[in-house]
């Protein structure tokens, strides 16, 4: 029997490289469309795979999006100008990538009669909520441009495959960490690691603002339960992506990583120049798609720092590493 084959935008990036991995291993076909941005290491061991095809383009080219579709049964759109930083430094540029081209990738999603579509969005949707926790059902409140086009694209999304057949959910991801083909230093669980390891010091700014957390494998996992779970459990549905257990405090992360990294230096500042703070419920992915996290903060501390002693990077203040160091076009 053929294989299904799913389409992955962002594959060769922070989460989609560890999600191609898991959908072959699950016995997918997968096609990756990304502009490759930041190279092809993360996936390049992939082109010996029978299963595995890249498209390199850019979801916001109706050409490169209509080709990759072809002969898709789903997509998992990733691709995106991610985090704060980044966004803000062209924001029409944002807007582009990752509002407008996710009406793209809608339209022809339809056109190509795709079954299946799944968004990764954020949980940076909620904003600055004080100590509430907040679930799919609560008032959302953007406080960044990265949260405003990631809800822009959900209400897109909402509207566009309505009165349609394909299968539509939205994921909204906890803050992720962990080690990846494609790595990150610009998240909080990955930097105070990287500083705790290399200069033996880290700063918390504020440290009462609350983040969820969630591996960047636990997001794939997530990612493919969707992808499999019957239609009449997630279409039309949005799920919190992380662990209720994995609610930190920015002062607790640090906590964490002095743990995992004793004889650290932590200075705690007063202000914090970023006023997001949530917490969040993820009860209604867990009761609905049986979905259960399989890493922990500390465990991700761990593996990035034997990601050090192993010698994998050299310097992680490496462009490479920061989304918001890349020059987007």
């Amino acid at each position: 029997m053929e294989k299904r084959r799913i389409l992955v935008t962002g594959g060769a990036g922070y989460v989609g490289s560890h999600l191609v991995r898991r959908l072959l291993s699950n016995g997918y076909a997968v096609r990756v469309l990304d502009n490759l941005i930041f190279g092809d290491a993360s996936v390049k061991e992939l082109y010996s795979n029978p299963d595995f095809e890249l498209v390199k383009g850019d979801i916001r080219h109706i050409e490169d999006v209509a080709e990759s579709m072809d002969g898709c049964y789903a997509v998992i759109h990733l691709a995106g100008i991610v985090g704060d930083p980044a966004c803000e430094l062209k924001p029409d540029l944002t807007h582009a990538i990752n509002y407008e081209a996710t009406k793209l990738m809608v339209e022809i999603t339809k056109y190509k009669g795709l079954k299946r579509f799944i968004f990764a969005s954020t949980c940076s949707v909620y904003g600055a909520a004080e100590d509430y926790i907040l679930n799919e059902g609560s008032v959302v409140n953007p406080v960044s441009l990265y949260a405003e086009t990631n809800l822009r694209s959900e209400q897109i999304i909402l509207r566009g495959f309505d009165g349609t057949d394909v299968v539509y959910s939205i994921m909204r991801l906890a803050t992720v960490y962990g080690a990846s083909y494609r790595m990150r230093f610009d998240l909080v669980v990955n930097i105070l690691s990287a500083k705790a390891v290399n200069d033996g010091k880290i700063k918390i700014y504020g440290g009462k603002q609350w983040r969820p957390n969630v591996h960047v494998e636990d997001v794939a996992e997530a990612c493919v339960m969707l992808l499999e779970s019957p239609a009449s459990g997630v279409d039309k549905e949005t799920f919190n992506i992380g662990s209720n257990e994995q609610n930190y405090r920015i002062a607790e992360l640090g906590d964490i990583v002095r743990q995992c990294i004793p004889g650290i230096e932590v200075e705690t500042l007063d202000e914090s120049p970023d006023p997001r703070s949530y917490h969040v419920s993820f009860d209604k992915a867990h009761h609905v798609l049986g979905y259960r996290v399989g890493r922990t903060v500390k465990s991700g501390v761990l593996e990035i720092r034997k990601m050090f002693s192993d010698g994998l990077i050299k310097n992680y203040l490496d462009n490479v590493y920061y989304n918001v160091k890349y020059r987007y076009k």
